[in-house]
């Protein structure tokens, strides 16, 4: 008889139960608190400690203030921002880079001790870093070209909360006839016989690089 009076006051906390999560406002299982992520506008490095990781060659050409706007549009574009993916592009970004104190010390940590430091005004818990090093411009037309594109940037994935480099991107590229590398028949195929911009190859490689972050 106990046994019986103990199994009737179960069922009955498990309908409480269940009519208390019926009652419950649906969550919007779009966005997740837990993985907030923002773009810094792109910026030339102009010395090694400017990197998180890698090297700068020796000689390089520095994008031009166009190229620069340039490079923005295409991140913004290469990932669409908006609440539904919680990413947050450079406008959000902007105001903390030039608020946070830049580093006293020519080194990457302190480099990285910055970035960290724009995420944590940024109030995300990741945050990109893309960095430009090599630009240089197609010489030459769509069909025929003298000296072809050539890009190298860098993207860094930067976790706020512990201040540690999680992922890198680099990205050093120049366009060669399709004779002088038969390993390029893809890309080759894909740009449709045609020699890129500087642009078209940034391009490219923020893709690429966003991709290999899962972004």
């Amino acid at each position: 008889m106990r046994t019986h009076r103990y199994l009737v006051l179960i069922a009955l906390l498990a309908l409480l139960a269940a009519g208390a999560c019926a009652r419950r406002p649906s969550v919007d299982n779009k966005i997740n608190p837990q993985f907030n992520v923002a773009v810094a506008p792109f910026s030339v490095a102009q010395n090694p400690w400017d990197l998180l990781a890698g090297y700068l060659p020796e000689r390089v050409t520095p994008p031009k203030a166009d190229a620069m706007d340039q490079l923005d549009t295409i991140m913004a574009k290469a990932l669409p921002i908006g609440p539904d993916r919680n990413v947050f592009g450079a406008a959000r970004v902007v105001p903390c880079v030039d608020s946070v104190k830049k580093p006293q010390e020519a080194n990457r940590m302190a480099t990285l001790k910055y970035w960290q430091d724009v995420g944590r005004c940024a109030d995300v818990q990741y945050l990109v870093v893309p960095k430009v090093i090599h630009w240089k411009e197609r010489e030459g037309s769509a069909v025929g070209s003298t000296s072809p594109a050539w890009v190298i940037l860098d993207l860094y994935l930067v976790n706020v909360k512990t201040g540690g480099l999680i992922n890198h991107f680099h990205y050093d590229y120049q366009q060669r006839a399709l004779s002088d590398n038969l390993l390029d028949a893809d890309k080759f195929l894909k740009r449709k016989g045609q020699w890129v911009t500087a642009a078209e190859l940034a391009r490219e490689a923020i893709e690429q690089g966003l991709k290999e972050f899962g972004l």
